[in-house]
């Protein structure tokens, strides 16, 4: 694991240790832009009603007991709009968060916790009309420990730390792994900035699976964002977002040849909105850059080094109505850190491409909301040794609230993979899953979630995949301190001869939070 890794889970760990220390606070009550998170009152810029306006009857965003969690007597938060304890929009405005698929081929790779997914979700739709749906939607959490958080001057913080003990039949994650104990440490951190007009947030996650009493290295797995928000006027906004990620490749697939490989992920954007009337307009650049590299030994592959550079223009609809359209369309090139200069010697991997979306977004005002859309994707190579990274794509959302103590999300998605095997240019993966949460009190709450992704390489009679089902329980045992629990089974195919195998995982532990 590298020391940066090691230096930021230990910070972590420290916040985490100060929970009882902190002043009681309450996270702002917000809506869910769409792109790169949210911020206060962004939610109606292209046509969402504001968190505060009525919605269906019997869910109107008022507690059930008829009192508000932080004694207010008009119900109000900070920003002037009513929430329901243990709502998503109680938790708090997301920070870029990105929903996770929960079949995604990475080794030791944490179930995004539910309340994180329902952010990220739930944005998608939001310049759109959506957002509604936010009043009402059962975060899938304990409230009896629900975060609070800590008062840093015109800040919130809300840390987090989870430490628990497991077994595995297969820890290893591959064709030849052995059965034995595993210890699990994740820490996290959210901060969100408690300003009148523009908006910060900083989302942290991350975790350190440990093998005891076998001769794997320890799997290190990070997540991070930030948005920061910035009102142009009453019409405009300007989004600057930025990512950090580490996770371990799969040692199951073929692209892990050259052994166990550290992915380094960083992301930055820049994106400007506005409400032109019956349309909303968003132009947006982003860069996403990939680092590998080696771990217990391995060489890095310095070859797999790449950034992806990308321009997109989306137009919404803007008519308050239902379901609204929208349209996407977007210029890529990839560029390669090692350029290849000598065709007879290796393949040239940079290239340029388009790709083209349209969807709609639907919500209904409190019960369910959401997007689809469908489109194509194109990357040409510079080596015309090599052909088009191109498919179909087929992307969506979903947020069902059946009741006021169930949540049930969907979510799908295309992603595109270049590669470093010969005669391929890379791969294109379809994803999709299905996560249901239901509060059974104040104090348990549970989960159940299926997923599953199918890889197929380009110029390659090469497939890879996945599937996984996990269940989990929570039990607030205090105001700070909640049992958890989760099983997770994994099928991981390949049709690489020796490479798949299956997993099931059980692990527990205490969760502490303020």
């Amino acid at each position: 694991m590298t020391r940066t890794a090691l230096s930021a889970l230990a910070v972590m760990a420290l916040l985490s240790a100060q929970l009882p220390m902190a002043a009681r606070v309450q996270a702002q009550d917000t809506g869910f832009g769409s792109g790169s998170g949210s911020a206060p009152g962004s939610g109606s810029l292209f046509g969402s009603a504001p968190l505060g306006a009525p919605t269906d009857a019997g869910l109107d965003g008022e507690a059930e007991d008829g009192v508000d969690p932080l004694g207010r007597e008009d119900g109000v938060s900070a920003q002037g709009r009513a929430g329901t304890r243990g709502t998503i929009s109680e938790i708090g405005p997301g920070a870029g968060e990105e929903p996770q698929a929960l079949a995604t081929t990475g080794r030791a790779e944490p179930v995004q916790p539910f309340s994180e997914r329902l952010r990220a979700v739930q944005r998608r739709s939001a310049l759109a009309g959506g957002g509604r749906i936010a009043n009402t939607a059962y975060a899938g959490d304990t409230t009896r420990d629900e975060p609070r958080g800590m008062r840093v001057g015109s800040f919130l913080l809300y840390p987090e730390l989870f430490t628990g003990l497991g077994w595995s039949d297969n820890r290893a994650g591959d064709a030849n792994g052995d059965s034995g104990a595993t210890y699990r440490i994740a820490p996290s951190l959210r901060v969100q900035s408690d300003w009148s007009r523009h908006s910060l947030g900083i989302n942290f996650r991350g975790s350190y699976t440990g093998y005891p009493d076998s001769g794997l290295e320890a799997d290190p797995n990070v997540s991070s964002d930030a948005l920061l928000r910035l009102e142009v006027g009453e019409r405009s906004e300007i989004d600057i977002s930025g990512s950090y990620g580490l996770s371990m490749q799969d040692r199951g697939t073929a692209e892990s040849a050259g052994g166990d490989q550290e992915i380094h992920t960083l992301g930055g954007g820049l994106a400007l909105r506005r409400d032109l009337g019956l349309v909303g307009a968003e132009l947006r650049g982003e860069v996403d850059a990939t680092y590998y590299q080696g771990a217990g030994g391995a060489a890095a592959n310095r070859d797999r080094d790449n950034a992806l550079f990308t321009a997109t223009l989306r137009v919404d609809g803007n008519t308050g109505a239902t379901v609204t359209p929208f349209a996407e369309a977007s210029l890529l090139a990839r560029r390669y850190m090692d350029a290849c200069d000598n065709l007879a010697l290796c393949e040239d991997r940079d290239s340029s491409g388009y790709g083209l979306r349209a969807g709609l977004a639907f919500d209904n005002g409190g019960k369910i909301s959401g997007d689809i859309a469908v489109g194509w994707r194109s990357e040409t190579l510079d080596d015309a040794r090599l052909a088009r990274l191109e498919g179909m794509t087929v992307d969506g959302s979903l947020v069902w609230s059946p009741t006021r103590l169930t949540t049930v999300t969907a979510l799908a998605n295309t992603s595109f993979a270049p590669s470093s095997l010969a005669g391929t240019p890379g791969s294109v993966a379809y994803s999709g899953d299905l996560r249901l949460a239901h509060g059974f009190s104040d104090a348990l709450s549970g989960e159940v979630g299926v997923g599953y992704t199918w890889r197929d390489y380009t110029g390659l009679v090469l497939t890879e995949q996945e599937a996984r089902a996990t269940t989990a329980l929570t039990w607030a045992l205090t105001s700070n301190v909640a049992l958890q629990g989760r099983y997770t089974f994994r099928r991981f195919i390949s049709s690489n001869a020796g490479s798949s195998y299956n997993s099931n995982t059980i692990e527990a532990g205490l969760r502490f939070r303020h």
